[in-house]
């Protein structure tokens, strides 16, 4: 990403920056993944767009790409209305589905153990397309990061 094109869109906002740095020494508890699934014609399309994250401590992080894929942003998720208007709107075509990947191979090593995120700095602000997770005692990080459509996930590689 070139700097000409960087907008606030690029950036977390300073109440992000805040929630991403509280998260210091939170112990996870367990991961979820949130997809839009799209059977319309007959095939089944999946986009990750939003993973949750819960601690041991009983508070929740919730991460989405944002409806244009704009940057990873903190929400609050109000499924039961999301699914509802989905219904709605697309006739069962479109559906929202939730797995919990806490015993997924990038995620069961980190259960328990406490986090330390690192953020991309861009002068004095934070870019908002990728987060590292370091988790106490392991030599894996996790990378959740802006793909095409929605977030990815993958080990962070330095």
């Amino acid at each position: 990403m070139s700097n000409d094109s960087l907008t606030e869109a690029n950036f977390f906002t300073t109440d992000e920056v805040y929630k991403l740095a509280a998260l210091v020494n939170e112990s996870l508890g367990s991961v979820s993944y949130h997809f839009w699934v799209n059977t319309a014609q007959g095939q089944r399309f999946e986009v990750l767009d939003w993973i949750s994250l819960h601690f041991v401590s009983g508070h929740s992080m919730w991460l989405t790409a944002g409806e244009e894929t704009d940057g990873i942003k903190l929400i609050e998720a109000d499924f039961p209305s999301l699914k509802k208007r989905l219904e709605e709107e697309f006739k069962g075509a479109v559906t929202l589905e939730s797995k919990d990947v806490s015993g997924h191979k990038f995620w069961e090593g980190a259960i328990g153990k406490a986090i330390t995120p690192s953020l991309i700095h861009h002068e004095d602000r934070v870019l908002n397309d990728s987060i590292a997770l370091h988790f106490e005692g392991s030599e894996d990080s996790i990378e959740i990061f802006l793909g095409i459509e929605g977030l990815e996930v993958d080990y962070f590689e330095e």
